[in-house]
């Protein structure tokens, strides 16, 4: 068989097998790189645990991104009173409730502290109070039923005094978070009900309006005292386990059996090949058969032959 794998056109078609063969076996590795770079190890988890200000992951007009969403920020500013307001179907603990959210005036994003020159008076509000400082959503609480949420947002605005009245900013601790989808109230039993976390559906509400605005709103952990009846809201914690793209793998295998197959179909064409000649050629067929009663006579020869018991007297 082996003058039949060294004829011209199998050592051709066996160059071309092994070049299949490395890209084949390159398109795998791509596969395997691809799986290994989208993994997330519990590096991610610590870099998501470090508090940073909030003006290095957003600026006013901007939103979050893969890189930025849930990560911990700090920062300083004042709560607009008016401003406080809830927000339906959230989810904590596995039971559905209410959130107290409110408008944040950020006067110091850590990067930026935003010292307003003069009021802009708007047709809005007469104070002018928050216009030039940039407003974000923030999330407080969770209430059990809507009539708690209501209670304490509506405490919240009647203790909150205005901007110019409050000695300094809070210093608030938090979570930058993705906007949400606006959801239309399909019942219409309350069309100005807000469903979900929406900024913009959020800002329409505020009394006091601002400058410019951030595409994102912020978790509060610490910095705010939360009024009776009003829970913290529940963080879901990082997944710190270490997840692989199973489909990337499952691609780079297929590409490996590909390649296996690529050897595999030259070595039956030879196989076929060789058959083939020993099919039209008979001295080779008798020469054969005579190789193989030499191969059996030889065996006997050499297996050891039976002796005959030994006679008892």
């Amino acid at each position: 068989m082996l003058k039949t794998m060294v004829k011209p056109k199998w050592l051709a078609l066996l160059g071309g097998a092994l070049l299949v063969v490395v890209l084949f076996l390159l398109l795998g590795r791509w596969q395997l790189n691809a799986a290994f770079d989208s993994s997330t190890t519990a590096v991610d988890s610590e870099q998501y645990e470090e508090v940073v200000p909030l003006g290095e992951l957003i600026q006013p007009g901007g939103g979050v991104t893969e890189e930025t969403v849930a990560r911990s920020i700090t920062m300083s500013g004042w709560l607009v009173p008016g401003d406080f307001t809830i927000v339906s179907n959230r989810i904590q603990n596995g039971e559905t409730g209410w959130w107290v959210v409110g408008h944040l005036a950020v006067a110091d994003d850590g990067v930026s502290e935003f010292l307003p020159s003069s009021p802009v008076v708007t047709e809005e509000t007469e104070t002018g109070t928050a216009s030039e400082y940039p407003g974000l959503v923030v999330a407080f609480g969770w209430a059990a039923t809507e009539d708690e949420a209501l209670a304490a947002a509506a405490e919240l605005n009647a203790s909150t005094p205005q901007i110019a009245e409050q000695a300094a900013p809070l210093n608030i601790v938090g979570k930058l978070e993705a906007l949400q989808e606006p959801v239309i109230d399909r019942d219409g039993q309350n069309p100005a009900q807000v469903n979900s976390m929406s900024a913009g559906q959020l800002i329409n509400t505020w009394q006091a309006p601002a400058v410019s605005y951030y595409a994102a709103w912020s978790l509060v952990e610490t910095g705010v005292e939360l009024p009776a009846g009003l829970q913290p809201i529940a963080v879901v914690a990082i997944d710190d386990s270490f997840q692989l793209d199973l489909l990337n793998i499952f691609y780079a295998i297929e590409w490996l059996v590909f390649a296996i197959m690529a050897i595999y179909i030259w070595w039956r064409l030879v196989r076929d090949d060789y058959q083939a000649e020993l099919a039209e050629d008979p001295v080779a067929d008798l020469a054969e058969e005579i190789r193989r009663e030499k191969l059996r006579a030889l065996a006997a020869e050499r297996a050891p032959q039976d002796k005959p018991a030994p006679e008892r007297n």
